[in-house]
């Protein structure tokens, strides 16, 4: 295993301690940080928080830093998603004793997406003619880390989502959800794609607003969603002439998604296959994508 050599002394590991962070519920609780959001969306912004107990008198001696070194906690959050990488907290830290230090941050949904990354620190605030030679001088050098990360993008959807009323839209009124595809095959996934979830149906409002708190009811809802979103997809791609198997497209861009997902359910058919059972047998071609997804086969 290889591990990071720090040019300076560091803290023990028994000075700075913590129990991890929490992620908030819509109900205000907080659990512990779940490794995926399931039916993350872009219009749901994350709440964050967790305590971090600092022994600072013991930071000190072990780290051979004076009493008049200046200390700070720090978070900075970074989205694989949208390709920020922001400070969310910058608490100082001064005098002695343990300080327990409460850390909490947004991250807004229209900001992230992808795998978030959450890098807890204590650090050395401000340059320091440190006597010891062996302790840290240069303002930011890390004293102590921990970097926890939460895939905000599930299965069910890789793009944006939309709580609309359907009534009025020329959308079926009674309809759970439509998806929204456009032809660009060559246009960012994140600008083609569109999950449109209507408002006049309040139980699957309320299952895809909820994750891990979901309810056995609400989870056969998250699955149905996942497999018709799929499936949906799927067969956008097989009704596209311009897609084959030989097709080649950029990274995050629509055609790559589409190709995507055919080949990561259904990896032993190619599109020419799935065309002609699309023609021939399409219940078949419904099931193949309802094995694939594994329908209600984990809720049941």
């Amino acid at each position: 295993m290889n591990r990071r050599a720090y040019p300076y002394r560091r803290p023990h590991p028994d000075a700075v301690t913590t129990d991890g962070w929490l992620l908030k519920q819509i109900d205000g609780e907080g659990v512990p940080l779940p490794p995926s959001v399931v039916d993350w969306d872009y219009q749901r912004d994350l709440d964050f928080e967790c305590t971090v107990d600092v022994d600072l008198d013991k930071v000190r001696e072990t780290a051979a830093l004076p009493p008049e070194a200046e200390l700070a906690l720090t978070v900075v959050w970074s989205s694989s998603g949208s390709g920020l990488r922001l400070l969310a907290v910058d608490t100082p830290l001064q005098g002695g004793g343990t300080r327990s230090v409460h850390l909490a941050f947004t991250v807004l949904g229209r900001e992230s997406g992808g795998v978030l990354s959450i890098e807890t620190q204590l650090v050395l605030r401000k340059h320091l003619d440190n006597p010891d030679p062996t302790g840290p001088q240069r303002a930011g050098s890390i004293l102590w880390q921990r970097v926890a990360r939460i895939r905000l993008q599930g299965d069910a959807s890789q793009f944006p989502m939309a709580v609309v009323d359907f009534k009025g839209t020329g959308y079926p009124e009674n309809a759970p959800w439509y998806l929204d595809i456009g032809p660009n095959l060559e246009a960012a996934t994140m600008g083609a794609v569109l999950l449109l979830v209507n408002s006049r149906t309040p139980l699957v409002l309320e299952a895809v607003r909820k994750a891990e708190k979901a309810t056995h009811a609400e989870k056969l809802i998250h699955s149905a969603l996942r497999q018709d979103v799929v499936r949906l997809m799927i067969e956008h791609a097989i009704g596209n002439e311009d897609l084959d198997d030989e097709s080649r497209f950029e990274a995050d861009t629509l055609g790559h998604t589409l190709l995507g997902v055919v080949r990561g359910h259904l990896p032993d058919m190619s599109l020419a296959a799935l065309r002609n059972m699309r023609r021939s047998d399409p219940s078949l071609l419904a099931a193949r994508v309802q094995s694939a997804l594994g329908l209600f086969a984990k809720e049941a």
